[in-house]
């Protein structure tokens, strides 16, 4: 029994825990530096990654004021963060290319505003001649699962656009209720 204590008392001294900074080295050695180099990579990625979040939520913010301003606060029902690309009705139609943005739903419309650019898409809630959820691409659920919006446009021909986001059944049902059945 006095041998442990003995023991104790002499790694306690000796021991780099004991030490006045011995919370932040605990291995001596390679260990030791590897451990390191991991924290300050974990503490890079971490900023990064809330840099990312806080352009995203400025980003989003900067949009929000611009559609406020110009259609007043009360016109905005719903927004969420969506991809929207063009859609020609094909099963086997080649992918066109996206864009990421945020998608509104508007008391009078459809509004979608680009992350990038001034790219602005908007469809009035009466030129809607058809909206539902196709699983016709391949891809994971969320790429499989989209939103397609057939109207038509300022031209007068049948025109379509495909929406991936997230929660696209209670997005049409919410489209159908606001827009659809309103305007009939």
């Amino acid at each position: 029994m006095g041998d442990d204590r003995a023991l104790v008392k002499r790694c306690s001294q000796n021991c780099s825990l004991a030490a006045s900074h011995g919370f932040l080295y605990f291995v001596r050695g390679l260990m030791g530096n590897l451990w390191r180099l991991f924290e300050w990579i974990g503490l890079a990625l971490g900023i990064v990654i809330a840099g990312g979040a806080a352009a995203f939520l400025l980003a989003r913010r900067r949009i929000m004021r611009h559609v406020e301003s110009e259609l007043g606060p009360e016109a905005l029902l719903l927004t969420a963060v969506a991809r929207v690309s063009g859609y020609d009705g094909g099963t086997d139609a080649k992918p066109r290319p996206s864009l990421g943005g945020i998608l509104m739903l508007l008391g009078t419309g459809l509004y979608f505003h680009s992350w990038t650019g001034s790219q602005e898409v908007f469809i009035p809630g009466p030129s809607i001649s058809w909206i539902g959820v196709s699983d016709a691409r391949e891809g994971s659920r969320l790429e499989k699962q989209r939103i397609v919006v057939r109207f038509l446009n300022a031209a007068g021909k049948e025109d379509g656009i495909a929406i991936r986001l997230l929660y696209p059944v209670q997005w049409v049902a919410a489209i159908k209720t606001h827009l659809i059945t309103r305007t009939q």
